[in-house]
């Protein structure tokens, strides 16, 4: 557009640009459920006619009817060749904009799609179009005190043991195996044919399994003592532990049952460890062993400030949990439960677990998935209020950010990741994930803290030594502890 033209552009004022007035519905409601609502609507027949109006002058420009040019066709042949399809389209309009001005008008909090048989709403030749509709609605609440809630932040210092059983991880993760004749020892690797007995139970027999001699499990069958009876046994041994079948095992005849697992060892592998030296660290890229110490002192402290974070963000969420209470709409609970339980079966499946023996306890990990729901259903509620009170925003950058380090994770384009993520809905989950994480750290900021020593466990410290190849930057600073805000 010229510059010309734009200083001709005629003025718009507030009455030109403002949306058109909605009609009036008749609305009734009743409670039919826990925050569940029937909702009966009545469309008055002035915008019936306005919509089937609108509908005949879009079609009318297009349609083709024999004899006529197109757009030149009278309205009672289009009627006759296209009235089905009109009505239709009509009935789907007035349905779905009742639904969404009457949710804005009565101020109602809807969750989820409504219930509806649409199929079933036919729109009359004259007067006006009644529905009815059930739609379940979010819990109202008040918030608690959310300033000076009591948390613990666990103290951790990253020292020289610390770092070495951090090395000890890596060594592990770069150990090599040798077939040996010596007896087996401790954190060696055992090929073994495994027969599991007992009264009352039908008789396994697992050849060409692998286990470590170390305390483990076999076929879900715990046996603390599994190292103590391996270690010092050569191939062709045997040996016989005794256990117990857990409450909780995949397999029901198990359960509770005293149980007989025969060991025998067809091939012992020796666990080589590589030396953390000088020529370790050089080999991984490190100008010396202190620097790659450096490196990984780093790595753990970021990993427990990580920990740390998560601990009392946790605190939180329990307080939350702990102090709000209300009830919450079945459909949305149940919906959520059946996602939780999907992807545990998958999980349960992944494990080598099969589809039968996850089928007998699909009761007792439904009911578990729905205790889940809840929790999870009621913190979503209560920082999403807290998100609204404090007018907490997320930017676009934020977002793009997030979706960035998904991408890299499944080793995909953001651009193409986004595409997809708001397609399927999942962008929108994504920024609910982002909102909740600011109010956490916005409660966490107004907190009362109070610091408390913890040890650190040797597990934790894994993910801090992984993948230690390259040199970072020399530069090293000791973090001082933060101070209590």
């Amino acid at each position: 557009m010229s510059e010309e033209t734009q200083n001709q552009a005629p003025e718009v004022t507030a009455d030109q640009t403002a949306k058109p007035e909605m009609p009036k519905y008749d609305v009734t409601m009743e409670d039919v459920g826990v925050l569940k609502k029937k909702i009966s609507v009545t469309v008055p027949r002035s915008r019936i006619d306005e919509k089937f109006n609108e509908m005949f002058g879009e079609i009318s420009t297009s349609a083709v009817v024999p004899g006529f040019r197109q757009g030149h066709a009278p309205r009672r042949l289009i009627e006759k060749r296209f009235g089905k399809e009109i009505s239709g389209d009509v009935r789907n309009a007035l349905v779905g904009e009742a639904i969404g001005q009457v949710a804005e008008q009565q101020k109602i909090h809807t969750i989820g799609e409504p219930q509806l048989e649409l199929e079933k709403i036919e729109v009359p030749d004259t007067g006006d179009l009644s529905f009815s509709f059930v739609v379940e609605v979010a819990p109202d609440f008040d918030l608690p005190e959310t300033k000076g809630i009591k948390v613990q932040r666990p103290t951790i210092t990253v020292n020289d043991a610390k770092i070495d059983e951090a090395l000890d991880n890596v060594r592990r993760n770069e150990a090599r195996y040798e077939i040996t004749e010596e007896p087996a020892g401790k954190g060696d690797i055992a090929l073994v044919g495994v027969k599991i007995s007992g009264e009352g139970i039908e008789a396994v027999d697992r050849p060409g399994l692998t286990l470590r001699v170390a305390p483990g499990q076999v076929e879900g069958l715990p046996l603390l003592d599994l190292d103590e009876k391996l270690a010092g046994k050569k191939v062709g041994d045997t040996v016989t532990l005794t256990t117990k079948g857990p409450d909780a095992h995949p397999t029901e005849a198990w359960r509770g049952k005293d149980i007989t697992v025969e060991i025998t060892v067809s091939q012992i592998r020796r666990t080589v460890l590589p030396e953390i030296n000088e020529e370790y660290a050089k080999g991984m890229g490190f100008e010396s062993l202190q620097q790659l110490r450096d490196q990984v002192a780093k790595r753990l402290e970021a990993h427990i400030k990580g920990e740390v974070q998560q601990a009392m963000r946790s605190q939180i969420c329990k307080y939350l949990l702990d102090t709000v209470k209300f009830d919450l709409p079945e459909g949305v609970v149940e919906r959520h439960a059946i996602d939780l339980l999907k992807r545990r079966t998958i999980e349960l499946m992944n494990k080598g677990i099969p589809q039968e023996k996850i089928s007998e306890h699909l009761s007792e990990m439904h009911s578990a998935a729905k205790d889940q729901a809840k929790d999870d259903m009621r913190l979503s509620f209560i920082l999403s209020k807290f998100v609204e009170q404090q007018k907490i925003t997320i930017t676009e950058g934020e977002l793009n950010s997030a979706v960035a380090e998904m991408a890299q994770m499944y080793n995909r384009r953001p651009e193409r990741m986004r595409s997809e993520m708001e397609a399927d809905g999942s962008l929108g989950l994504l920024a609910d994930r982002l909102h909740e994480g600011k109010a956490l750290d916005m409660l966490l900021e107004q907190a009362e803290i109070t610091d408390v020593e913890e040890v650190a466990k040797a597990d934790e410290q894994a993910d801090a030594a992984e993948g230690e190849k390259k040199p970072k930057a020399a530069k090293q600073k000791k973090e001082k502890k933060a101070d209590k805000e």
